[in-house]
């Protein structure tokens, strides 16, 4: 009886540490939205100049081939300026708005502070569907992004 006692609680232990270990203990998962915008500008700060490249995160391909068009910067040199990480600051069931607040960059001295880029749900996607600049950043939806 104290065996099957024991192994059931070293099993019971066991599982966990096992949950634990498999939750990654970090905090929730980003908004699909904050990840889909997160990605595109990376994009952008790689210079990606495929426009493939771009399609998913957009809900217009031509968006897409402005964004990868040619430059007169050398290829490689960022076409965005660096960022604080984007934060969901809206959301519904099918949209949400993530913020962007951009890191002040001398070679982007005309940047707007803030860029609040519109997300909607399509074809279990979140794709860009506007981005609105401003000076003042709007609250996060959750504390956590702060």
């Amino acid at each position: 009886m104290i065996a099957r006692r024991t192994a059931l609680l070293v099993a019971l232990v066991s599982l966990a540490m096992l949950l634990a270990a498999c939750s990654g203990g970090g905090g929730p998962l980003p908004h699909p939205a904050v990840t889909a915008v997160s990605e595109l500008l990376e994009l952008r700060r790689s210079d990606a100049r495929d426009a493939a490249a771009y399609e998913p995160y957009l809900s217009d391909p031509a968006l897409a081939e402005a964004l990868a068009a040619p430059s007169d910067e050398p290829t490689g040199t960022p076409r965005v300026p660096t960022y604080r990480a984007p934060y969901l600051s809206a959301e519904s069931t099918s949209t949400a708005d993530v913020a962007v607040v951009w890191e002040p960059d001398g070679a982007f001295p005309d940047w707007t502070p803030v860029t609040v880029f519109s997300t909607e749900l399509t074809d279990g996607r979140w794709v860009v569907t506007d981005a609105i600049e401003t000076t003042a950043a709007p609250g996060p939806l959750l504390p956590e992004a702060d």
